[in-house]
């Protein structure tokens, strides 16, 4: 502030003016300043509120969709325990062979058999069964006290199996033909066979007197289910069993595993194909590896089949045919889109 004892008072005058308009030019330069850095502050503050927005909205969609692929795995893993559940009920997989019996009591039976699957052959319609003479209930020796002779049927050919006194008790295997089915069927193929047993032994008079037979049958053999059935006959002292054959729950539920594979490896490799040849996604040289490991997989997997059936079955031609003609597809498409898109040197 000037001196205004020295000074005229119009210069103190002049000099107090100039020095009021500084302070005022100073105080509203501080506030233009302070308005704009609040503007500023405040178009930060607008501009941050949609992009915290943006954020919170893309978080809250990653979480929806999070949860929507959990439900669906969840809901994909019940059905499939649904499923199994279904098929463990429907084969019956827990169930393991029995023995089942038949004809007259055991206490009142003269002959005593015992019949055993050994061996069946789906693909020549055949059904192999030992058939032994048993001793009967309370008695221990395996040698015969008296003649008797056990007749066989099996289609139309009767066999007949002598029995001797002072002999040891005989046992026998016979082919009974599989009627009722076709290995075509496979892995749900079912058969069914029938033979029909009477027993008789010599009287003083040269006739034959007809004995009542005791049957027990062991319903099993690897890989089938077997089922014995006594069928009324018009004559009361022959039995006719009839056997129902379906390959085991295990091995059909296996069989229909192998197929289902088949399927989904056939979906996969026409996904990667056709995604690439389209142009859907890029060029990946190793799913050419996959894609023909698939190609390779698909006949062995066919091997591994329980039961070996012959080439040609009704799933080979609905399912194991076709997923190897996709998979071959798969890999040419494969091989065009990277001819024509691929890297150059």
């Amino acid at each position: 502030m000037p001196n205004c004892t020295l000074l005229p008072a119009t210069h103190c005058v002049e000099d107090s003016f100039r020095t009021s308009e500084y302070r005022a030019g100073v105080a509203e330069a501080d506030c233009s300043a302070c308005a704009s850095t609040v503007s500023v502050a405040a178009m930060h503050e607008a501009s941050d509120k949609p992009a915290a927005d943006l954020v919170r909205k893309e978080i809250a969609l990653a979480r929806l969709s999070l949860l929507r692929r959990v439900t669906m795995v969840a809901a994909l893993l019940a059905g499939c325990a649904i499923a199994y559940g279904i098929v463990l009920a429907q084969f019956d997989l827990s169930k393991g062979p029995d023995e089942a019996e038949f004809g007259a009591p055991a206490s009142d039976a003269r002959v005593n058999l015992y019949l055993q699957p050994i061996q069946i052959d789906a693909v020549n319609d055949s059904m192999q069964v030992r058939i032994s003479v048993v001793p009967l209930p309370g008695a221990s020796s395996t040698i015969s006290d008296r003649d008797f002779l056990v007749n066989i049927q099996r289609g139309k050919q009767v066999e007949h199996v002598q029995v001797r006194a002072t002999q040891p008790l005989p046992e026998v295997t016979f082919d009974f033909d599989l009627d009722g089915g076709n290995i075509r069927d496979y892995p749900l193929d079912r058969y069914v066979s029938a033979m029909t047993l009477t027993a008789s032994e010599p009287v003083k008079d040269g006739t034959e007197r007809s004995l009542p037979i005791h049957v027990t049958a062991w319903e099993g053999i690897l890989g089938f289910s077997v089922k014995a059935q006594a069928i009324a006959t018009p004559r009361p002292d022959e039995l006719q069993l009839r056997f129902a054959i379906r390959r085991t729950g295990a091995v059909s539920f296996f069989g229909m595993a192998i197929y289902g594979a088949m399927i989904v490896m056939t979906f996969c490799a026409l996904i990667i194909g056709s995604l690439v040849f389209a142009g859907i996604r890029r060029i990946e040289v190793t799913l050419v590896g996959a894609l023909g490991a698939i190609i390779f997989a698909l006949p062995a997997l066919r091997n591994a089949l329980p039961g070996a059936p012959p080439l040609g079955v009704r799933a080979d031609i609905l399912i194991f045919f076709c997923a190897e003609l996709a998979a071959i597809i798969a890999l040419c498409l494969f091989v065009a889109a990277w001819a024509r898109q691929g890297a150059r040197p």
